[in-house]
């Protein structure tokens, strides 16, 4: 095992002596009943308050400590309103962050650490405590300026840099950033930032291509908002790549400033992948004053693997963050030394200064941390487990209420109207309702469910936004073929239906509550083919003797599924027996509940009359009947003792759940994760995933492109694959638009509100109510295309400079075509080459086209 020594040279900070540690005036003001939200710099020796209304704006040369608590499962923001929580028993969460501007100097990095330590120890050491770089913060920490983005000055106040004239440079695609620049250069500009020029005269945005709408909507916003500030007469909206396009005017200030003759635009940054990090887990220990620490544990990890009230580990999730776990029995001096141990391990590893490091408390651990373990146990910093949902409830009581619909994953009580299909290599035949519920586990099969929406039940009233809902079930041997058709049929399905749909795709074996809840608990599944072939199933030639374990007690998570005679019989299942002589036999085990035999009982009705026996109950007919074989089986099992679980997968905790936001980045897929998700962050221009656990909903936004929209399952499946938790790749994946939502997906929201996207107002209006009439505007970039273009495409493609393009072939990005680089041209230089705009060029005969780009040395 590796083991590794973080010896003195390896930190930035000196040890700190608990006893001499002395709590700033400033955070003894802070109560540790209160709730709120609170920002303080850091001057010399002490801590200076930040007025409200400057929460959100930073100073690159500053060090700030940012501290936030809420009632446990809220959030707390700038906005919050900072207040004693008188309620007896009320749980608080308490995070303290301290940011560190990018050119601040060594002694305010160390007064930082020093004061997180003075709050922490205020607070009882009852906190979690981050580290934050300027351009590398947590997502929790984004979370808090979420709604106004957050603005970075250089300097130390305001006073650093004269007003006239400023570059800021704008990216965040959820938490959007306004960071000033030192130089007005071209060095600054990349094809996936907004940029601003401010000048006495005109305020410029620059808009990259590869921007996203939170990007481009949150420049016009503070742009607009620093005309205003400093009274600048103009604001001007210039596009990538269509510069020249400018006034003369405009041109004349821009070249000022940003001489067009030296224009140099990176292209898009590709954003590392998750793919290859492997999680790692250390042991820690202070050994003759030498604080070591050892990998225990490598991949996936469990809450089990942190054992002893006295332990510290250190989780290692490389740029995604380190953080260090402390035992609840752990010495105060071990709380107090933690994050200055694992900035040494940070240091001691060689990885880069402004990866992300937090120390968490055993009992107090956030949703960032938990959410790297596959089955968290809450429980409070005294070691008392936190119950979860148990309480069962009736499907009509779930849909009323969208959050437990959505806990649970019923759409409604499942008395809407199915048609099953059965699917063939090359056809698709439906299935009669009698035999509808008999699957076979080397085909394929699709279902159409009909929401139920009757005057009755009451669901009319609910906001459930769809009426139908299309399932491909795959089975576990169906051949690719059958899979194939299977998915093409559901497209075609949904394309028919047009509106109000939900696509689903499960696999056997996983079938979620609502498929499920569709058959009243009644679905049966063998591992075979049917007896027809390609054919419509026929229940008069089901196998002559099978047997069906009973999984689930409720019509939500019950079904029956064939196990081989080489299965043990375990005494708190359920089991259907069918024997060669044809009897139908229930034998239910000593330890069922009455729930799973009244489900077994509703199962085997399908298949005609049948006997009960209970377990040592058993008569001479039933073993007569069924034969030696179950006999030997129930023998092996004697004395075996399975506590029953619940055979559906449940939905993570809230806090656990995660909504991503999805780009394409030189075609490569790119996952945003927002924490603490409110509706507006559904943006109408992408694509969003939530990841409940047990299911991953695929979010597709009005205004996303058709291409885009034909990599929504392979979205789903990658952040599956990617994800630190391992699972199932084939787990159920849902596909929903927007305005479509079901309850079981608007219930992991608060307030969701269905006309809230009728006052939506995307970046092209904001635009247009802002810029002067007449100038040229590209077509907004959806994805990056690699081959083929038409004149609507041109501006979607990624761009590059003129040099890169005539050069060798072989320094070429691989995405490039070099028979089309021509496409890769910015609109600007491509009119400068060509003497015509694109649209005119595709237009020409293609042999014109190949001599036009030879002689241009773009061939």
């Amino acid at each position: 095992m590796q083991i590794l020594d973080i010896n003195q040279k390896d930190y930035d900070q000196k040890r700190p002596i608990y006893e001499d540690i002395k709590i700033d005036t400033a955070f003894r003001k802070i109560s540790p009943k209160a709730i709120g939200f609170y920002v303080w710099r850091i001057q010399n020796d002490h801590v200076e308050a930040i007025p409200k209304e400057q929460y959100g704006t930073f100073y690159d040369e500053n060090t700030y400590v940012i501290y936030s608590a809420s009632l446990a499962g809220t959030i707390s923001d700038k906005n919050t309103i900072n207040r004693e929580i008188k309620t007896p028993g009320a749980v608080i969460e308490r995070y303290i962050h301290f940011w560190l501007g990018a050119n601040i100097t060594s002694d305010r990095s160390k007064s930082a650490a020093y004061k997180i330590i003075e709050l922490d120890l205020h607070l009882d050491h009852k906190t979690t405590q981050y580290r934050e770089s300027q351009g590398h913060e947590g997502i929790r920490f984004l979370s808090y300026f979420k709604d106004d983005g957050m603005l970075i000055q250089s300097g130390t106040d305001p006073s650093s840099y004269p007003q006239f004239p400023r570059l800021y440079q704008i990216k965040g695609k959820t938490t959007p950033q306004c960071i000033q620049q030192k130089a007005i250069t071209w060095q600054h500009f990349n094809c996936g930032h907004v940029m601003i020029l401010q000048t006495s005269s005109i305020l410029f945005v620059w808009v990259g291509r590869s921007t996203s709408s939170c990007e481009r909507i949150y420049g016009l916003k503070i742009g607009t908002k620093l005309k205003d500030a400093f009274k600048i007469p103009e604001i001007a909206i210039i596009d990538d790549g269509y510069e020249q396009s400018m006034s003369s005017q405009r041109k004349e200030v821009w070249n000022g400033f940003l001489s067009l003759s030296q224009r140099f635009v990176q292209p898009l940054a590709l954003t590392p992948s998750n793919a290859d990090i492997v999680l790692k887990l250390y042991q820690c220990d202070t050994v003759n004053g030498v604080f070591r620490v050892e990998l225990v544990k490598t991949g996936a990890l469990d809450q089990a693997d942190l054992y002893g009230r006295d332990s510290i580990y250190i989780v290692d999730y490389f740029c995604n963050g380190v953080w260090i776990w402390i035992g609840r029995s752990s010495h105060k001096q071990n709380r107090a030394e933690a994050m200055r141990h694992v900035r040494g391990y940070v240091i001691k590893k060689g990885y880069p200064a402004s990866t992300p490091v937090a120390r968490v408390i055993d009992g107090l651990e956030p949703a960032e941390f938990t959410s790297l373990f596959p089955n968290w146990i809450s429980s409070d910093v005294n070691g008392n487990s936190i119950k979860g949902l148990s309480e069962k409830f009736d499907a009509l009581t779930l849909i009323q209420r969208p959050k437990l619909a959505a806990q649970i994953q019923l759409m409604d009580d499942g008395t809407g109207d199915a048609t099953v299909y059965q699917i063939g290599a090359e056809d698709v035949k439906e299935i009669p309702k009698k035999y509808a519920k008999t699957f076979y586990s080397s085909n394929c099969y699709i279902v159409h469910y009909q929401i139920s929406c009757t005057s009755e039940n009451n669901i009319s009233t609910l906001s459930n936004s769809i009426k139908n809902v299309v399932y491909l079930w795959i089975g576990s041997s169906a051949s690719t073929e059958f899979r194939q058709t299977g998915e093409a049929f559901l497209a075609e399905m949904c394309n028919h239906l047009k509106k109000n749909v939900v696509q689903v795709r499960i696999s056997d074996g996983m079938e979620p509550p609502h498929f499920l809840q569709i058959f009243k608990g009644g679905l049966i599944i063998f591992n075979s083919k049917s007896p027809g072939g390609e054919g419509i199933t026929n229940i008069r030639k089901y196998p002559s003797s099978f047997v069906l374990k009973v999984v689930g007690n409720s019509s939500y998570t019950c079904k029956a599924v064939q196990v081989s005679s080489k299965t043990l019989y375990y005494p708190e299942d359920c089991y259907i027996l069918k024997a060669p002589d044809n009897e139908i036999w229930i034998w239910c085990g000593q330890y069922s509940t009455g729930d799973s035999r009244e489900m077994a009982k509703s199962i085997a009705s399908i298949l005609g009359e049948y006997n009960l026996v209970m377990e040592s109950n058993e008569t001479d007919e039933f073993f007569n009947s069924v034969g030696e074989k179950f006999l030997k089986q129930l023998k092996k099992t004697h004395g075996n003792i399975v506590t029953p679980t619940m055979n559906v997968a449940l939905t993570w905790e809230r806090q656990r759940i995660g909504l991503y936001m999805c780009s394409l980045e030189q075609e490569k897929h790119v996952l945003c994760k927002i924490f603490g998700f409110t509706q507006k962050d559904l943006r109408p221009e992408n694509i969003f995933l939530l990841d409940a656990g047990n299911i991953v909903y695929v979010w597709i936004g009005d205004f996303v492109s058709n291409d885009d929209r034909m990599q929504c399952w392979d979205l789903a499946k990658y952040l599956i694959t990617t994800h630190p938790v391992q699972r199932d790749a084939n787990m159920p994946m849902a596909v929903i638009r927007q305005g479509e939502e079901p309850i079981t997906f608007i219930g992991f929201f608060d307030n969701w509100d269905k006309k809230y996207y009728e006052n939506y107002i995307p970046f092209d209006k904001i635009r247009a109510e802002l810029e002067t009439p007449g100038i040229p505007v590209p077509v907004p970039r959806g994805s990056v295309h690699s081959d083929s273009a038409t004149g609507d495409d041109f501006d979607r493609y990624q761009k590059y400079p003129l040099d890169m393009l005539r050069g060798d072939p072989a320094n070429l990005p691989a995405s490039i075509n070099p028979t089309r680089k021509e496409i890769h041209l910015t609109h600007d230089d491509f009119v400068t080459v060509f003497k015509m705009p694109y649209h005119d060029f595709e237009e020409l005969p293609k042999w014109k086209q190949v001599e036009l780009k030879k002689q241009n040395k773009l061939f």
